[in-house]
């Protein structure tokens, strides 16, 4: 009887056998790939959101900048009035109290006016609290006399400041030269009239404390003219500010700058969270239906 030939018979199904048992340590780089993949498409479309949000949070820094700085103009405009009344009345303003008092209600970010003979302040309005002030020769303080000769020399106003107060509290001064012409048509130099700023007072008028109920921490500061180094003078919170945006204000004869962030960061917890779970439920979608076509695949070869 003739032996069977074994050609006939098919050869073990080996593949199967081997997938049967690896599906574990496919399914487990599966799903690291899948993580990995998911969580960097996240962060990219996180780091978009955050590109916008830094937009809008620009947009919102040029706006309040643009507030603080009308404010200062408008409220810098009560030295030209004040030394045009100064000028009118040639050098002598007997009713310095009642134009004064006039002027600070039209312009409500000026908390004092003051008039500077020969740059000695002689004359303010209100009186109260600044009475230590009287008698400051601004040409000879060295503290304080840079923006003073800087406006006579150009003959044009010029902001001091921000700086503490002789008087108390944090403010700037808005100094304008006053140039009488005598009878030979000769112009000399008379005094200052200045309108000082407290700080509080015009960043209320701006309505910087709306950015707190917004989210939003700011830092208003400058650069020392003499020190070259980075002044705060305002600020909403001592938490450091984290990659601020940043808005320059241009002022007389300077510039300030409004700094701005997220009071709870760019990327917060919750934004965290969200790409830690989107990226394990991107993870194990992808898992699982590998690990459903690994038993349909086993189920067709056995």
């Amino acid at each position: 009887m003739p032996a069977e030939s074994n050609d006939s018979i098919p050869p073990p199904a080996v593949a199967p056998r081997s997938l049967a048992q690896r599906p574990k340590w496919l399914l487990i780089g599966t799903f690291c790939i899948a993580y990995i993949l998911a969580a960097f498409i996240s962060i990219q479309i996180n780091e978009n959101n955050d590109a916008s949000r830094r937009l809008a949070t620009k947009i919102l820094a040029q706006g309040y900048a643009q507030r603080i700085q009308e404010r200062l103009q408008t409220a810098l405009v009560s030295t030209y009035v004040l030394a045009s009344v100064v000028k009118q009345s040639g050098g002598r303003l007997p009713n310095f109290d009642a134009v004064a008092a006039e002027l600070i209600t039209l312009f409500p970010s000026v908390s004092a006016l003051q008039l500077a003979p020969d740059g000695v302040i002689r004359e303010i309005y209100p009186i109260d609290g600044n009475q230590a002030a009287i008698g400051h020769d601004l040409l000879a303080d060295r503290n304080r006399n840079r923006e003073a000769a800087a406006a006579i020399t150009m003959q044009q106003l010029t902001l001091a400041g921000p700086f503490n107060l002789i008087q108390g509290g944090v403010g700037a001064v808005g100094r304008l030269p006053i140039f009488l012409v005598n009878e030979r048509n000769e112009s000399h130099f008379w005094g200052f009239a200045n309108a000082l700023i407290l700080l509080p007072n015009l960043l209320n008028e701006a309505g910087l404390g709306g950015l707190a109920k917004a989210g939003y921490n700011y830092e208003l500061w400058r650069l020392h003219p003499d020190t070259d180094q980075r002044q705060v003078f305002a600020r909403s919170s001592e938490q450091s500010l984290v990659a601020p945006v940043e808005y320059v204000i241009t002022v007389y004869n300077g510039r300030w700058i409004l700094s701005l962030a997220p009071t709870e960061g760019w990327i917060t917890l919750v934004d965290y969270v969200k790409i830690l779970g989107y990226s394990l439920i991107a993870a194990s979608i992808v898992t699982l239906a590998q690990y459903f076509g690994i038993r349909a695949l086993l189920k067709e070869r056995n």
